[in-house]
């Protein structure tokens, strides 16, 4: 049992979760891009290399439902500071940098052009899970009084309605960059919190393996066959069920596992700046070129991913550090 005054301090355990969410994401971007994973078409080979290659793509999708699901499963609450922190660092991260990069740039055109400006000045609108988790963030008083009130009874028929609904749009393979998959993602771990017994949340570690072969066997599918493109539509989609399922047991596991680190939980807490920074117009052209390998090396990518989301966490802190100056939030 974790002790009253643990309590006070965030779980590292879940902080460094998140932390490994963020270092996944940074994978998928950036490998799909390497290794030209936005078409499944390549895969022609059935050797290990291609094989760990789609294995790794495809785990960096569940990024987004682990580090929703943790929001959910602890709860959003709304605070209007951390609103006004959070349309700054939009506005940073995505515009200000942006302008900084491409007056410095050596090569403007490899940043972008004046349509890639006029679309920066939209920050907001041009990161689908930044508009999504903002507007959720705006109404999380309200989603969560609503949500409390529900019995168990009418939670599950809601939970049960949302899948349905999910699966559906898995199905017929919608685009899944949209608020209502946050939005799905956030009840589901409202309710595993509240409803899950305690016995089976001890239990939840158990099925972490099974869930993770569960969630790649599709993968090993497509891999086997030589025709990975007509199986990466259902794999990588938020809207998978075996991507949540994965989300739900690391995440419940992670809570049984309580240990306080200093290091971990400073670093996790700008894991969302991470997000913003290696999302935005500018950042690709700039570090691309060193994801790009003749030969495939799965060490050397995890260092850089890691690399990239310790590096955005730094630059986040000295952000705050300058801000703090000018604004008291």
């Amino acid at each position: 049992m974790v002790s009253a005054l643990d309590k006070r301090f965030r779980n590292s355990s879940v902080e460094l979760l998140r932390i490994a969410s963020m270092i996944m994401i940074v994978i998928f971007h950036f490998c799909a891009n390497a290794y030209q994973y936005s078409s499944g078409d390549f895969v022609y080979e059935h050797d290990g290399e291609t094989l760990t290659k789609l294995s790794f793509h495809a785990l960096g999708q569940t990024g987004v439902p682990i580090f929703m699901f943790i929001s959910g499963y602890y709860g959003i609450r709304f605070k209007r500071n951390r609103l006004i922190d959070l349309i700054i660092q939009c506005f940073v991260y995505i515009f200000l940098f942006y302008l900084v990069v491409y007056a410095i740039s050596p090569s403007p055109n490899a940043i972008g052009n004046s349509r890639t400006l006029i679309l920066s000045i939209f920050f907001l609108s041009g990161q689908w899970f930044m508009h999504a988790y903002i507007v959720i963030y705006l109404f999380s008083d309200g989603i969560n009084a609503m949500l409390d009130k529900l019995n168990f009874r009418m939670y599950t028929f809601l939970i049960l309605v949302i899948l349905y609904i999910s699966v559906g749009l898995w199905i017929y393979k919608e685009s899944a960059l949209n608020m209502f998959t946050l939005l799905e993602i956030y009840v589901v771990g409202r309710y595993i919190k509240r409803f899950l017994p305690d016995k089976w949340k001890a239990r939840m570690v158990y099925f972490i393996l099974p869930s993770f072969f569960l969630f790649l066997l599709p993968v090993f599918y497509g891999w086997h066959l030589g025709n990975y493109s007509s199986i990466m539509p259902y794999v990588n989609k938020y809207y998978n069920p075996f991507i949540l399922l994965f989300a739900v047991c690391l995440v419940v596991s992670a809570e049984h596992f309580y240990f306080y680190n200093k290091c971990i939980n400073y670093l996790a807490s700008s894991v969302l700046a991470c997000y913003l920074i290696h999302t935005s117009f500018y950042f690709p052209a700039l570090v691309a070129p060193y994801f790009h390998f003749e030969k495939y090396n799965l060490g050397w990518i995890i260092f850089l991913s890691l690399l990239i989301v310790v590096g955005c966490s730094l630059v986040d802190k000295l952000r705050l550090l300058i801000q703090n100056k000018f604004i008291k939030l």
